[in-house]
């Protein structure tokens, strides 16, 4: 039986995802993104591409791959990245990493710095740029006249217009303060939803952003939150993000913050654990600072 319907192609009618077909799909997430997905992961990319061969009326796997591999192929990479990037996340992820930044890290800078940037290096939906927000207004509040701008960059077009639009729902609002919650968010009006009000919006910045083709959003940044990203490399990939392009990126007296499931130990020449956080932050070693 031929399940299609007015020419586009339905989940039925196409077959399963070939061995051979997965490896390529493999290598050109890994060329396209850095990101080294596993083997066993044949199914979820599977379930995964075959929406993008639904919507685009495709019928096998071997089409898609000659598409995403032509000339032709526009903005169907962006939707390709996109259905192979992993996002998930909420306010206050890691709250020790908050904790460290408020009580002595943002204080330590804002003394010494009229102006700290902080990049949030895959941000996602959004979630983590927001907290950082809210954790530095509260800071700044003991320093009048300085600023902190956050800029958030994901490699997703799909993620970024959903962190620009700011609504999330009851699951990652789950640790944010009731009153962090009465002053950043407004209601949308569907149930257990909340939208991070237009003024403090308008006080970060998104972009689409290759860690590893486009140039870091700013200059000599003071903070780098990269969490939970890097376990989706391998150890050569890591070593490229953290000491080639982290260390350049960053400020001689700034920090990088990694995710708790993380570590740079092993691999980095460029950074030393700043072990008195209890968190897994970490500083450019000074005799190889810029």
């Amino acid at each position: 039986m031929n399940a299609t319907t007015g020419g586009a192609a339905t989940s039925l009618a196409i077959p399963v995802l070939a061995e051979e077909m997965f490896q390529k799909f493999r290598a050109l997430i890994y060329q396209k993104t850095g990101i080294h997905m596993r083997e066993g992961k044949q199914i979820l990319i599977s379930n995964r591409l075959r929406r993008r061969l639904v919507a685009l009326g495709l019928g096998t796997y071997e089409e898609y791959y000659e598409l995403l591999t032509s000339r032709a192929v526009g903005a169907e990479m962006a939707n390709f990245i996109d259905a192979v990037s992993t996002n998930e996340t909420y306010f206050f992820r890691e709250g020790n990493h908050f904790t460290a930044l408020a009580s002595t890290i943002l204080p330590s800078l804002l003394r010494s710095h009229a102006r700290v940037q902080i990049w949030s290096a895959g941000c996602s939906t959004g979630e983590e740029v927001y907290t950082l927000r809210i954790v530095a207004d509260d800071v700044c509040r003991s320093f009048p006249g300085r600023e902190v701008q956050i800029i958030g960059t994901d490699i997703s077009t799909t993620v970024v217009q959903r962190a620009r639009e700011g609504i999330y729902r009851d699951r990652a609002l789950r640790l944010v303060p009731k009153e962090a919650l009465a002053k950043y968010f407004v209601p949308t009006g569907e149930e257990g939803a909340f939208q991070v009000n237009a003024e403090t919006r308008g006080r970060v910045e998104f972009r689409v952003h290759n860690l590893f083709t486009d140039r870091p959003p700013a200059d000599q940044v003071a903070i780098i939150f990269c969490r939970n990203v890097m376990i989706y490399f391998d150890k050569p990939t890591q070593t490229k993000l953290v000491d080639e392009i982290f260390a350049r990126a960053l400020h001689r007296d700034g920090y990088l913050f990694i995710g708790h499931s993380e570590s740079l130990t092993g691999f980095t020449k460029r950074f030393q654990y700043a072990a008195a956080f209890k968190a897994p932050i970490y500083t450019l070693r000074k005799e190889e600072s810029p």
